[in-house]
């Protein structure tokens, strides 16, 4: 018998259900004394979870699209983030290969809106807004919600959109619960084998009081494989032509432990009255061993040969280097709501009091750097590819013994963000229309530290020492290998015998200090809102009010030109600004199952804590000039959306929807070099830019195909697509008459499933593709840095082997797709990462 790989013979029990007979796969099997009745075990929770979602979809008042608990097990997910990318206009960054920040229509995720159960969470990024969402593991949420134009009712910082995180209550379920599951996931690149176990339990007692209990763990282990490339231009090249100044391998070894634990209580004591507490907390640490090797060829005489080739002569040792860093990042999250519901006799109020609280820790970063001290070296390089490839004159640079100590870096960092918040509503229905109105506060207090400091006095450090075999990369070798343990085993040894040298006093302060602050943020609104329906139409219309009064505090730091001195004075601002957010919602039942709907909204995102933080960074070595501006207002966006939306039965949808938003003050990051409050200086600042524009589409169609004959109506199918036309002015000098994308607004995101479920099988293979997209704007088009297209291919197998016992089998990234960062053209690749396949074998429990 020929061997198989685990992802062909999933493949090919896939293959095997599809193909079957459709008596057989009905179940139709003649019974005997020994046969087994497979209509006895149904296994349906692609099904399932795709009617909770139509469900939510159609009943629901704005625009949202959602992923229940269900189809959180169906895809070979690891974080909420790779669980929300497979509704329509929604996107991932990713992280060493795993989601990490959703993006919505296009937009950065730093304009989302991020809430667990209602209450709003904050970021252990540093200066961003955007709130990290693989910091929580897709089993510690019930439901998933993204709503894109939000009520009169909701928080109106949703410009992108607004995640909502659920977890779950007990009266979501039938009576007791008990749900298990274990799993080993093993991934293509490292070898390793990794665990992940998740437990959820609920139970309601007397039909009046409820508990739900879900805790979950994961240790994953992998590596990936990153090289990097640098580009700019030198003499006798032709036009246009630039070349790999630097080009550099990294290996990341990484593990990551997730665990996550939901504790919910809910006493529905009366008709009309409920009481409840949900609690979520989960934990992130990522260890990360980095070794790169760095080939800097632009410190060598280049000479252009033409056709991209090149010969670069009198390359210095030093131009070859070897790094060594290593990290432990621990993220917590907590969320807690305590609130309730209370009908009386002529309105329904609800009230809520939140918490929540996120934190970073780094506090044991540091990266040992080594440079080559032998000969000069000679090389070639050949730019016809997107990597480009080398050759050394000389391997002695792979010998660990050849290196000599540079100097040792030092990076901590702490983050917490906390909120406390407190909200009320009152509801008064009439026979054909309600009226609501409440009141919202939120108290939020940041506090970052980050710091850096060079140390290059102390002694000498033979590499050598550290050596252990040359580790496998897929761009090229990084020569002898180095242990990280042994790094940390000589640090605690003998790292306080090191210091920074007189000339690096100033810089190392200047990275200590200038991106720290503090902030606190108070926001007040209130609402008033109504909905009328007139028949087969419902209008919801209304106008939200919010106040923001931020206060921060951050420092100005003055660095002599000679490094060896400096000076720090505290610096603190205040603002306070009003939005004012009419909306208008509309919702027509066309009957035969048509639903229409137009909106007509305002939203607004705060400027990043980081950009409006009060600081000043003068570098008078290099005449250069950061700094922070705590004036900046928010981003308003004046939203359209239209949709039509077709409901095939009750798990079947296709809908098409267009939308518009006109984004005023888009904050941009800026270069000047003729300041007049900095004369001779190039400074560096965020402003309020012109205005964006955004225009879109999206369509979604998803079905099961139960017209086919028995056997074949087990398929499910379904497509979307988001098409993005973005423009903005960023205001950078000497680029007045370039066209400009938003930047991470890919023109297109494509997802697409198609799926089996019959008897005992569950099986499904899904796909999503996002297009380039702009990262990071240079001086001029050459220099600008995209992101190129990404296809991630994922397969997933469930097969029940009893009536409450399931074996299941899943398949990551099985296109081998890397990530893939370019410079100008997609030919100068400026970053590849690669990740490989990962597979998953688990058993689940329900009982």
């Amino acid at each position: 018998m020929q061997n198989k790989s685990p992802l062909g013979l999933a493949i090919s029990l896939s293959l095997l259900v599809m193909s079957t007979p459709p008596a057989l796969a009905a179940g139709d099997v003649a019974a005997s004394g020994n046969a087994t009745d497979l209509d006895r075990i149904e296994v349906r929770p692609q099904l399932e979870s795709q009617t909770r979602a139509v469900d939510l979809k159609r009943s629901s008042d704005a625009i949202e699209d959602a992923v229940s608990s269900d189809s959180l097990g169906v895809y070979p997910d690891k974080n909420v983030a790779e669980s929300l990318q497979r509704l329509p206009g929604v996107s991932v960054t990713r992280d060493q290969g795993e989601g990490r920040f959703v993006v919505v229509r296009g937009l950065d995720a730093n304009l989302n809106s991020v809430s667990v159960d209602g209450i709003a969470i904050g970021t252990p990024e540093d200066s961003s807004r955007a709130a990290p969402l693989d910091v929580i593991p897709s089993d510690s949420t019930e439901r998933l919600r993204v709503v894109k134009s939000p009520t009169p009712d909701m928080p109106g910082d949703a410009i992108g959109g607004a995640i909502l995180v659920e977890s779950a209550s007990a009266f979501d379920r039938d009576g007791r619960s008990l749900r298990g599951k274990v799993e080993g996931s093993h991934q293509q690149l490292s070898g390793h084998t990794s665990p992940k176990a998740a437990f959820n339990y609920s139970e309601v007692f007397a039909d009046t009081f409820g508990v739900a209990l879900g805790v979950n763990y994961q240790n994953r282990k992998f590596e990936s494989d990153n090289t990097e490339v640098e580009y700019d231009e030198v003499d006798g090249a032709a036009e246009g032509e630039l070349f790999p100044i630097s080009l550099q391998h990294r290996k990341y070894e990484i593990e990551r432990k997730r665990v996550g634990a939901n504790l919910n209580f809910d006493w529905r004591p009366s008709e009309g009255n409920s009481y409840y507490l949900r609690t979520l907390y989960s934990q992130f640490d990522d260890a990360e061993t980095r070794q790169r090797t760095i080939f800097n060829f632009g410190d060598g005489e280049v000479t252009a040969l033409g056709g991209n080739q090149y010969r670069v002569d009198e390359l210095p040792a030093d131009a070859i280097q070897k790094r060594m860093r290593y990290r432990t990042k621990k993220e917590n999250t907590f969320a807690a709501s305590l609130g309730g519901e209370n009908r009386l006799t002529n309105a329904v109020v609800d009230y809520k009091v939140g918490y929540t609280r996120t934190e970073e820790r780094v506090n044991d970063e540091m990266e040992a750097r080594f440079a080559y001290n032998g000969d000069d070296l000679g090389a070639t390089v050949d730019q016809n590819s997107g990597i480009p490839r080398y050759t050394l004159t000389d391997a002695s640079w792979m010998d660990n013994g050849n290196y000599d100590f540079d100097r040792v870096v030092l990076s901590p960092k702490r983050v917490d963000d906390e909120e406390r918040s407190a909200q009320i509503n009152v509801r008064f229905d009439g026979d054909h229309s309600s009226y609501k109105f409440g009141l919202l506060g939120r108290w939020r207090d940041r506090d970052v530290n980050i710091d850096e400091n060079e140390l290059r006095v102390g002694p000498d450090i033979a590499l050598s020492d550290w050596t252990t075999s040359t580790p496998d990369h897929r761009g090229g070798s990084l020569g002898q290998g180095m242990s990280s343990d042994a790094m940390r085993r000589y640090w605690s040894q003998f790292g306080s015998q090191y210091s920074a040298r007189p000339q690096d006093v100033g810089a190392n302060a200047m990275t200590s200090l200038e991106e720290d602050y503090t902030a606190s943020e108070d926001i007040f609104a209130s609402y008033a809102m109504g909905t009328w329906d007139i028949g087969s139409l419902r209008v919801i219309g209304g106008v939200r009010v919010e106040n923001t009064q931020v206060k921060s505090t951050g420092n100005s730091i003055d660095v002599a030109s000679n490094g060896r001195s400096y000076t720090v004075t505290p610096i603190s601002a205040d603002k306070s600004y009003t939005n004012v957010l009419p909306g208008l919602h509309l919702r027509y039942d066309a009957g035969s199952d048509w639903v229409l709907r137009a909106a007509s909204n305002k939203t607004v995102s705060r400027p990043s804590f980081g950009d409006a933080a009060p600081r000043i960074g003068y570098n008078r070595g290099d005449e250069e000039v950061r700094l922070g501006n705590p004036d900046l207002d928010p981003y308003e966006s004046k939203n359209l959306d239209l949709s039509m939306e077709r409901y095939i039965g009750s798990t079947g949808i296709v809908s098409l929807g267009l939308f518009h938003k006109s984004i005023d003050g888009y904050i941009v990051n800026t270069v000047s070099n003729d300041d007049p409050a900095y004369p001779d200086f190039e400074v560096t600042r965020v402003i309020n830019g012109d205005k964006a524009k955004v225009f879109g589409a999206e369509f979604n169609w998803q079905q099961q195909l139960s017209f086919l004959p028995a056997g074949w109506d087990g398929l499910l199918v379904g497509a979307s697509g988001t098409w993005l036309d973005t423009d903005f002015n960023p205001g950078l000098e000497d680029r007045e008459g370039d066209d400009f994308t938003l930047p991470r607004a890919s023109k297109h995101v494509y997802s697409a499933h198609v799926g089996y479920e019959k008897a005992g099988f569950s099986t499904r293979l899904a796909a999503v593709y996002r297009s380039e997209y702009l990262d990071t704007l240079g001086d001029s088009r050459a220099f600008d840095i995209y992101v190129a297209p990404n296809t991630q291919l994922d397969f997933s197998l469930d097969y029940k082997i009893a009536s409450n016992v399931s074996v299941y089998f899943e398949a990551q990234n099985l296109l081998d797709k890397p990530l893939e960062l370019y410079q100008g053209v997609r030919s100068r690749t400026l970053q590849n990462e690669e990740y490989g396949r990962t597979y998953a074998l688990g058993l689940k429990v329900q009982l």
